[in-house]
């Protein structure tokens, strides 16, 4: 081998260079460089579930907030009908009150007419009375004595109450 230019003892140094270089690199190197890849391979996995996770828990989320929308929305609606019921519910109450005051208001009317129309017709019986009493005083104060104008005074009076109730239905 000589002849070849090869050396043994380089050969094997070699070879025993080459073989502590591998078991140095095996061991030292290659294993956790292995080990680190490995990891790296478990925590992007690991990544990857929990952004899958992520992924399906905001799907489901979203989905929750619009069946929570919705069911807002449901219970807004059937608020809302109840408040026009309660809405409806009072302004009859109002208008009926209403009513009641506005009859009670026409009862008071009509009794403060009643009674404004009796006042008013007395008062006219009266005036009639003294005007009845004038005129005979007046017409016949020289022709008749006064037992003769009482006599036609009281005539007059009771024919003209006579007359004015006629008169009145």
């Amino acid at each position: 081998m000589g002849q070849l230019g090869l050396d043994i003892k380089q050969i094997v140094a070699q070879v025993l260079n080459f073989i502590l270089f591998f078991l140095i690199f095996k061991k030292f190197i290659a294993s956790p460089f292995a080990n680190f890849l490995n990891q790296e391979q478990r925590k992007e996995k690991e990544a990857q579930d929990i952004l899958t996770k992520l992924k399906q828990d905001e799907e489901s989320l979203l989905q929750k907030q619009v069946r929570l929308k919705q069911e807002m929305k449901k219970e807004m609606d059937k608020a809302l009908k109840e408040a026009k019921k309660e809405a409806e519910l009072i302004k009859n109450q109002l208008i009926t009150e209403a009513k009641k005051e506005a009859d009670e208001i026409k009862k008071r009317a009509k009794i403060q007419l009643e009674d404004e129309r009796e006042k008013l017709d007395r008062s006219v019986k009266e005036k009639l009375v003294d005007l009845s009493v004038a005129i005979v005083n007046r017409a016949f104060k020289e022709y008749l004595d006064d037992e003769t104008k009482k006599k036609i005074t009281q005539y007059i009076l009771a024919n003209l109450t006579k007359d004015i109730i006629y008169y009145e239905n």
